[in-house]
């Protein structure tokens, strides 16, 4: 996957997620926001759908999420991620409403 289609420079942290039927990849970006793309059941489909979750500036992702992973429990999804910046990171977590 090419980070220009996200206006990115660099993608890192993948997470392969499986949804609605087809499949995706969970990445972060360089600007701090994790990107979703659309990469099909084949691997062979690249649509870039944009942001996944924007980096909040405050606590607890100060600017940065990465390396995604997903949950459900109880009928309820959820997203643990590093959130911070490097040397400073924390596992945070989020809840699908």
């Amino acid at each position: 996957m090419s980070p220009a289609a996200d206006g990115q420079t660099d993608l890192s942290g993948p997470h392969l997620l499986y949804r609605n039927n087809t499949t995706y990849v969970v990445y972060h970006g360089s600007s701090g926001d994790m990107f979703l793309t659309e990469v099909g059941n084949n691997f062979d489909k690249e649509i870039h759908l944009g942001v996944f979750h924007a980096a909040l500036s405050g606590a607890p992702d100060n600017n940065r999420s990465a390396a995604p992973s997903f949950g459900t429990d109880g009928g309820v999804q959820y997203m643990f991620y590093e959130a911070g910046q490097r040397s400073g990171t924390k596992i945070a977590v989020a809840r699908a409403v």
